[in-house]
């Protein structure tokens, strides 16, 4: 399951800082440093104190609803051992994994932003996991915090580009000209009959 938004990075921030306050949420660093472990973190500030102003990378998992994360070892070929003066690195994967992607800029418009997860169909039919794995997640569970956090972001959200919540910041810099959408193949500016207020 896949919702779209557009947000910018403190927009992005907000929306962890939200995923932090639900109960049994946990949140870690989805793929290590390499030669480092995956690191596993209590509040917002803690991961902002480690990347600092470096690429995250974040992944979400309710407890309750099983199918802990699991290590996966990458081990670099030679030349990128050399390069990265490192060897391995590891990934913490699951099923019941939440996401919170935000896309690159598209021809110098902020894209879309989502939050998604598998659903147990596509789960089942799509992904590299066991069954047994699959079937150690209380999908209900899984489903009621995803529909949490997208409720969070389309209450936060002061408006919608057609029907794609766009949060605070980002529509404050999208109505002072800072910035502009992308409307998956030609740029939105303000102010435009695709985005209105809520």
């Amino acid at each position: 399951m896949t919702m779209i938004f557009f947000a910018t990075d403190a927009d992005i921030a907000q929306v962890w800082r939200s995923i932090f306050a639900i109960k049994g949420m946990k949140v870690f660093e989805e793929h290590s440093i390499p030669d480092k472990p995956n690191r596993w973190f209590g509040t917002w500030a803690e991961v902002e104190e480690f990347f600092g102003s470096g690429s995250i990378s974040l992944a979400a998992w309710l407890e309750p609803a099983g199918g802990e994360p699991r290590m996966e070892r990458i081990t670099f070929n030679g030349e990128t051992q050399r390069r990265m003066v490192a060897m391995v690195r590891t990934a913490l994967v699951s099923p019941a994994t939440i996401k919170i992607n935000r896309n690159n800029e598209q021809n110098g418009c902020l894209a879309s932003a989502s939050v998604s997860c598998w659903r147990e169909k596509g789960a089942r039919q799509r992904s590299f996991f066991a069954p047994d794995f699959i079937d150690q997640v209380d999908w209900k569970q899984l489903r009621a915090a995803v529909a949490r956090i997208e409720r969070l972001i389309a209450k936060a959200s002061p408006a919608k580009m057609r029907s794609y919540p766009v949060m605070p910041d980002a529509f404050e810099r999208f109505r002072s000209g800072e910035i502009n959408l992308w409307n998956w193949g030609e740029a939105c500016a303000y102010p435009s009959p695709l985005v209105v207020n809520l």
